[in-house]
């Protein structure tokens, strides 16, 4: 049998969260991923990035005052699991190292 729009709803169809209508919280991660992205882009750029951990240990720091930034910290579990978003962050910035630099 299939499901209906009833038995599983979508995500406008949540009721809003935190004090959030569904639009502020996809405007709010749409911001957060631009500013997650363009801080990932810039410390790609830096010759030997992935082999300098105080490199990479700077970037999980600004990605981690992006996270708790107070327009981003009122998020669904934002604060939470912050330290697995930065750490799913840096593996996906890892493996796609030459898109991320290189792809226009």
């Amino acid at each position: 049998m299939a499901a209906t729009a009833t038995e599983t709803p979508g995500v406008a169809e949540k009721p809003a969260a935190y004090g959030m209508s569904s639009e502020d919280r996809i405007s709010h991660l749409v911001d957060l991923t631009q500013k997650s992205f363009l801080a990932v882009e810039r410390e790609l750029k830096l010759t030997g990035f992935w082999g300098s951990i105080p490199a990479r240990n700077k970037l999980k720091e600004e990605l981690q005052k992006t996270l708790l930034a107070p327009e981003f910290s009122k998020l669904p579990d934002i604060v939470k699991n912050r330290a697995h978003i930065i750490s799913r962050i840096m593996e996906i910035a890892e493996k796609n190292h030459d898109i991320i630099l290189y792809a226009e």
